[in-house]
């Protein structure tokens, strides 16, 4: 189930573009339902909490995905690479997007993906459930990126 592009040597920018409905709709299929064999098989393969808050941690990410049985595509790739590498905030993004998965995965929570146009560089936000109410933990990537 790999991008079949390379996630350890230096990318060039790749033509493939990642329209992004096609990720969403992987993601959440992966990750909405606690009780579907997708969830379960990512909640057994979990790697998401080993990525650390360091500069090309979305490398680890992609591993990650990969690892929870989510395919990822060659344009996935890029964003991410582009995602992780944005100025001082890349690494802290991809390092949201990796605790929450994380720790859904452990609380046994669904997870929604969705987007919203980046305003100021674009970051990541993870939306979770106040006080100590269960419920479903929403990330919120910026798309399209510059």
């Amino acid at each position: 189930m790999g991008s079949g592009v390379p996630v350890d040597g230096d990318e060039t920018e790749s033509p493939v573009e990642c329209p992004g409905h096609d990720v969403l709709d992987e993601l959440n299929h992966a990750f909405s339902d606690p009780n579907s064999h997708k969830y379960k098989h990512a909640q057994h393969h979990n790697k998401f909490g080993t990525i650390q808050n360091v500069a090309h941690n979305y490398k680890d990410l992609i591993k990650a995905y990969e690892a929870a049985g989510v395919a990822v595509s060659g344009g996935w790739v890029v964003y991410l690479r582009k995602l992780g590498t944005a100025g001082t905030q890349g690494p802290q993004n991809i390092y949201d997007i990796a605790q929450a998965r994380h720790d859904a995965l452990i609380q046994g929570v669904a997870m929604s993906t969705t987007v919203h146009v980046p305003k100021r560089g674009g970051h990541v936000h993870v939306h979770r459930p106040s006080g100590s109410a269960s419920g479903s933990i929403t990330i919120d990537s910026p798309f399209p990126l510059p």
